[in-house]
């Protein structure tokens, strides 16, 4: 049977720590979350932890979702060597990314709901390509956390923008991070500035553990920053061993795709 549910729920961490530890890990992030001095997640202005002017550049950032399989040249390719579709909230840059960066290293908690609002547009957007028409009933696997790094931070937070997603999206959790001595970490705070030997070295060394899907599924794989497209490589790999069959990705972020990038989508809202 395949480990799926709806996005909402997510009792239970990709880390693999019982739900009872998961819960009280999310409550000590949320209590530093409330404690530290109120400063902006994006330009450190003291007084709100996200200021009315980088909440605009935000909102900016994040208005037009695009397909970025253009810029990513370690993506895994389908027929005629056409590589697999992503659909990107926004661009790696400026606000986005210290956001991203805020989000996941910093207990910038309080920026979930933004951002996940933003996964929820690229979701809508692939559901709607014309190019992956099975995206609107595929499964959503998302690239998942080590305990390590969730012990670190308290949270899991592609997990915590996973929660996001309205239904009738369901996200399995048939994909699983790796354990034991072979592991290894899957990106640090400097990832998305590492050169692109750097991120491919360090994905090549990454190999989640896949469960079981339901033959032949369509699946579309989630990440939060696409940039060799390694790492979705890595997980799509593992989605195959499982059963499933990866048709397109989401992301949050992308860094900027080369000058003949085809351009942002749009035409598609949140639901």
């Amino acid at each position: 049977m395949p480990h799926a549910r709806a996005a909402e729920p997510l009792l239970e961490s990709d880390s693999g720590l019982p739900a009872a530890r998961r819960a009280i890990a999310a409550l000590g992030a949320a209590f530093v979350d409330l404690v530290l001095p109120a400063e902006c997640a994006v330009c450190a202005a003291p007084g709100h932890r996200l200021c009315a002017p980088c909440r605009l550049d935000l909102d900016a950032a994040l208005a037009r979702p695009f397909r970025a399989e253009h810029g990513a040249a370690a993506l895994p390719l389908g027929p005629g060597g056409v590589p697999l579709p992503v659909v990107a909230a926004g661009r790696y840059a400026d606000a986005l990314a210290a956001a991203v960066l805020a989000f996941k290293d910093h207990h910038g908690l309080h920026l979930r709901a933004v951002l996940g609002e933003a996964l929820c547009r690229s979701a809508a957007v692939a559901r709607l390509a014309p190019d992956v028409p099975e995206a609107a009933h595929a499964l959503l696997v998302p690239v998942p956390g080590g305990a390590a790094g969730f012990r670190r931070r308290g949270y899991d937070p592609l997990a915590e923008l996973v929660r996001a997603l309205p239904a009738p999206w369901v996200v399995s959790d048939a994909v699983r991070a790796p354990r034991g001595p072979g592991r290894a970490r899957r990106v640090g705070p400097s990832h998305a500035g590492a050169g692109s030997a750097q991120r491919r070295r360090r994905a090549r060394r990454w190999r989640p553990v896949p469960g079981r899907l339901p033959a032949g599924a369509p699946v579309l794989l989630v990440d939060d920053v696409l940039t060799t497209g390694a790492t979705l490589g890595a997980l799509a790999e593992a989605v195959r061993r499982a059963g499933g069959r990866p048709v397109g990705a989401v992301v949050l972020a992308a860094v900027a795709p080369p000058a003949d990038d085809p351009g942002p989508v749009t035409g598609a809202g949140v639901g």
